[in-house]
């Protein structure tokens, strides 16, 4: 009997009461007793992550996402994109450049979403969400098994802190961040599954961490600072068992094998693996005075990234130059920096050698491994600094949160969620969530759409040049594009070319800068300004191709032709993909009379663009002035199935039937353009010729008095009413118009 009941199990008894109350890592609440409450904490933390970014939703196409959804040749085929995203380098779809990148799944999935919901901005910003939420909800499952279990409301406030910091509006906002958002998806998909594998062995876990990694290199390859992340923590934290913590390190290693082979196959496919150049506009390290001073300045902007982290204030969509002075360590800003960094790192490694599981280490290790990237001190990247780039870093400062809380808030206490409820929980959590949670949703309607953004940022940062640059571009194409009214369309240029100045001021030698000047003096016919600048930005980059078309758009209306031509092609050999300099080269040739070169570029910008109806009208203009009739009524129709209500191309579809000798349905085309636009004169002119040659001379005579009557200098038609007079016997008032004829053509006279 004695060895049927020994001591120790009734010792148990009470241990698997308080089981019941405090979960070990043995009994897993997500599969037992406390999956309700997992549950409940997930649709929470998804509840409070749609809340806070709902309005996004509202908000259209900023910045790159024109580049990678909107305009992006490869996405808009939708399924049938899918295959060449995946095999062409990241910017193939828009521009191709010799240094390009590999992150073939953000446009994947736009192109998915493009398949089955067109070009909607709505959607792309609800799908950011979605994968925001996932984000979150992997975040709050990896700290929960990080605390074996144990912690689940420490857990909660650290994934509750990740999914309310502001600092993350510019990667939910931004649709292009779609990028950041999977690779942190996909990365803490793999730190779970991994997780998994630690404790139960099971090689499906294995196989899909190690898939995971490669699916976050392939967003974007912020997550090869995993080398470093992995082997800590499965090294030194979830250490149970060495060989599953080496066949782990060994997926990550693989998968980053993988993704650099396959990246460098696609680029050299490609031509497209040449080094960066990294311009000093965006990062103006590049040219720093000195190396003390490039590596003090770097010290100084990894110190606002913690800055941010606290007091996520101001925030910012861009910073190059001049937003971040040159700085010395003799800066109270660098030296600061310098001491923050220094005793996280002393603190780091002294707790690792007193406590080789240390929460607060690991969180200053996992911060301080995703942060190196972006720092500039070991390498110079394309930008200065990015509030994108503390996406995956800022989770190291949300385990120190939940850490934190643990240790000094929740203590011993039981890990039920009535706990939330507690007013020392409470008076924290909820005055966060409505400080940090009031800024995300006010900063989520700054990024409604360009002009919105850069107006806001702007006054935050007025020594930025590309900021002023972004404001000047956004007036001048956004804005300007969206009035009607001429007189308010003069001062948007005007306050344009203001921050393009700046800009200039700021940078004399910013290449965009002067191109964009270029074009608003081109739409406001200073040609001589235009090629002024236009010429600049090509001195400054030969190869630019937004200057070679503005200067060819300057010699197409000046009449230089070929020069035209030229300028047209250079931006074409840059960029291949450049629907409006194909477009622009169709119409130099047009009006060279070389009609089989310009239905060539025309379509090969439709090609882009298939519902482009200027290029449209234009191709039916084209076979009209070869009197290729069928041709040209093909392509007007075309127009009208596109925009039924076009006046234009209802009178140039009634042109081909007065020209065909079709009158009757001349005459029905010209009427319908007239009730759309009763002060359309050409279609006076057109509708009363058709009557006159239809031999209905009352209403021809009607017509044509009418276009008098809309311009008095409108004489063409004088002759048709004097000889409509005469066919209905009305000789005096023939020769009355027949005398008003002479006067503007000498040799007219009654038949």
């Amino acid at each position: 009997m004695s060895k049927k009941q020994p001591t120790k199990i009734k010792q148990s008894i009470p241990a698997q009461a308080k089981i019941t109350e405090q979960p070990s890592g043995n009994n897993d609440p997500v599969k037992k007793g406390s999956l309700s409450d997992f549950t409940l904490l997930s649709i929470l933390l998804t509840v409070i992550t749609f809340i806070l970014y709902f309005n996004t939703l509202k908000n259209g196409f900023v910045l790159d996402d024109v580049i990678m959804v909107k305009e992006n040749t490869i996405v808009v085929k939708g399924f049938a994109g899918i295959a060449e995203l995946l095999s062409t380098p990241h910017m193939r779809g828009y521009l191709i450049i010799p240094n390009d990148t590999y992150r073939p799944l953000s446009l994947v999935m736009f192109a998915i979403e493009h398949q089955f919901f067109g070009q909607n901005p709505a959607v792309n910003h609800f799908f950011n969400i979605v994968v925001f939420a996932g984000c979150v909800l992997l975040f709050f499952s990896f700290l929960y098994k990080f605390f074996d279990n144990k912690k689940i409301i420490a857990a909660f406030i650290g994934a509750f802190s990740f999914a309310i910091h502001p600092i993350h509006t510019e990667v939910v906002a931004n649709i292009k961040s779609r990028d950041e958002l999977l690779c942190f998806l996909f990365a803490f998909m793999a730190l779970n599954a991994f997780m998994k594998y630690m404790k139960n062995g099971k090689l499906a876990q294995l196989i899909l961490g190690t898939v995971a990694i490669y699916l976050s290199f392939i967003s974007k390859e912020n997550v090869i600072t995993f080398l470093g992340v992995v082997p800590v923590l499965f090294f030194l934290y979830k250490n149970t068992d060495k060989k599953r913590a080496m066949l782990i390190t060994a997926g990550t290693v693989v998968s980053t094998i993988a993704f650099i082979v396959i990246r460098a196959a696609v680029l050299k496919a490609y031509h497209a693996n040449d080094s960066a150049e990294i311009e000093f506009i965006d990062n103006a390290l590049t040219k720093a005075p000195d190396m003390a001073s490039r590596i003090a300045t770097a010290i100084l902007i990894s110190g606002k990234y913690l800055w941010l982290l606290f007091i996520p204030n101001p925030l910012i969509c861009n910073y190059s130059y001049n937003s971040i002075p040159f700085a010395s360590f003799t800066n109270i800003g660098v030296l600061a920096s310098l001491a923050a960094y220094g005793g996280m790192i002393w603190y780091a490694l002294t707790r690792l050698i007193k406590n080789k599981k240390d929460t607060f280490a690991f969180a200053i290790l996992f911060f301080l491994f995703t942060i190196s990237l972006f720092t500039n001190i070991f390498i110079l990247i394309g930008a200065e600094m990015g509030e994108r780039f503390l996406f995956m870093a800022s989770a190291g400062w949300c385990i120190a949160a939940a850490a934190a809380a643990d240790k000094w808030i929740l203590k011993e206490e039981s890990p039920r969620l009535d706990i939330l409820k507690k007013p020392k929980i409470a008076l924290i959590l909820a005055p966060l969530l409505l400080v940090f949670g009031g800024i995300v949703i006010a900063r989520n309607t700054d990024w409604k759409d360009n002009v919105t953004l850069y107006k806001a940022d702007f006054e935050k940062s007025p020594n930025d040049s590309r900021l002023n640059y972004y404001m000047g571009t956004a007036l001048a194409e956004n804005l300007y594009a969206e009035e009607t009214d001429p007189a308010k369309q003069k001062e948007i240029d005007k306050e344009a070319l203001a921050h393009l100045r700046i800009a200039l001021t700021i940078y004399p030698d910013f290449t965009e800068a002067n191109a964009e000047m270029g074009r608003v003096f081109d739409r406001q016919k200073q040609y001589d300004s235009a090629e002024h600048y236009d010429k600049i930005a090509l001195k400054l980059n030969p190869n630019h191709p937004i200057a070679n078309n503005n200067l060819g758009s300057v010699y197409l209306v000046t009449g230089q032709y070929q020069l035209a031509i030229d300028q047209f092609k250079r931006a074409l050999v840059v960029n291949p993909n450049f629907m409006l300099s194909y477009f622009n080269l169709a119409r130099t040739y047009n009006q060279l009379k070389q009609y089989d070169s310009a239905v060539y570029n025309y379509r090969k910008m439709l090609a882009f663009q298939p519902n482009y109806t200027d290029a449209i009208q234009e191709i039916g203009m084209v076979y009209f002035a070869q009197a290729k009739y069928d041709s040209s009524e093909y392509y007007f129709k075309k127009v009208l199935t596109i925009n039924p209500n076009d006046a234009n191309t209802i009178n140039n579809l009634g042109a081909i039937y007065l020209n065909t000798k079709n009158y009757p349905q001349a005459i029905v085309q010209f009427n319908k353009a007239i009730s759309l636009n009763p002060n359309y004169i050409n279609a006076y002119s057109n509708l009363g010729r058709s009557y006159y040659f239809n031999k209905q001379y009352e209403p021809a005579i009607q017509t044509f008095l009418k276009e008098i009557s809309l311009n008095n200098k409108q004489f063409g038609n004088i002759p048709y009413i004097a000889l409509s007079y005469q066919a209905l016997g009305n000789m005096q008032e023939a020769r009355r118009y027949e005398a008003i004829a002479k006067q503007y053509y000498s040799d007219f006279k009654l038949q």
